[in-house]
């Protein structure tokens, strides 16, 4: 079980000039699913690039636990128990199931990176006992020899997902995990959400999906122009008359008896 806070205060991001990220201040609770909404440009990817390390903060304070991420490296990430799913697999078409989650083992270094281009070419993958019970533990061992390719988006979403757990990963997070996939299918992610948070994971998660996210996340953060407008219980969040009008593009009430 998961015992560590992410505590984000105060951080502001400046990119060639511009501030994408003002004043940003949230936490989140262990073993919490925490969702991040807001329209394009809000600055919500921009947030998990900052969690990573990949983006550094030009102001304010992240930590996870009592570990300082702003002074941690993006390859020491997966060392502290953070792990992230990506928008897209495209590039790994060619992998199976079982190869793309066992990736998630593989050392960020450049051993590691060396080891990738070996891994690529092999059909199958030795040691790879603990991908096959990633892939399991979401519902997924009917799918381990397949190649990518041949699987629907939830499937390749759900596998991709499994490999950001498969290292030991405590504080997931989820950037766009319904991206492409049906209205039919989306079930199929929320199932594996569930699992995970029945297993103690922490979860951060964007999604375009405002019924996702309100149906997935025990707290929301929405975001417009790299500020927060409101944190709170779903429903008080997407019912904030300044989250409607920025983010659901509802129009401030006239009381002057014009439309």
């Amino acid at each position: 079980m998961n015992d560590r806070a992410l505590v984000c205060d105060g951080v502001d991001v400046h990119l060639g000039g511009v501030q994408i990220l003002r004043d940003v201040t949230f936490d989140v609770r262990p073993g919490e699913s925490f969702g991040i909404v807001g329209p394009n440009g809000a600055g919500k990817t921009t947030i998990l690039n900052v969690i990573t390390g990949i983006v550094r903060p030009t102001a304010g304070t992240l930590r996870y636990g009592d570990t300082d991420l702003l002074g941690t490296a993006p390859h020491r990430m997966r060392g502290h128990g953070i792990g992230r799913s990506l928008q897209s697999t495209q590039y790994f078409k060619d992998l199976t199931a079982l190869q793309l989650v066992a990736l998630g083992r593989l050392p960020n270094s450049v051993a590691g990176a060396l080891s990738f281009g070996a891994h690529r070419r092999r059909r199958r993958t030795g040691g790879s006992q603990p991908a096959a019970e990633a892939l399991e533990l979401l519902g997924l061992a009917d799918h381990a020899e397949r190649p990518l390719g041949e699987l629907s988006s939830a499937v390749q979403k759900l596998v991709d997902i499994a490999r950001a757990v498969v290292a030991g990963t405590h504080l997931l997070l989820l950037d766009e995990p319904t991206s492409g996939v049906s209205a039919q299918e989306r079930g199929m992610v929320s199932d594996a959400l569930d699992r995970l948070r029945g297993l103690g994971r922490t979860i951060v998660l964007i999604d375009h999906d405002p019924g996702f996210v309100t149906g997935n996340c025990d707290r929301l953060m929405a975001m417009n122009f790299g500020q927060v407008l409101h944190v709170g219980e779903p429903d008080e969040v997407m019912n904030n008359e300044t989250v409607k009008r920025s983010y659901l593009g509802e129009k401030e009430e006239r009381h002057d008896g014009n439309a």
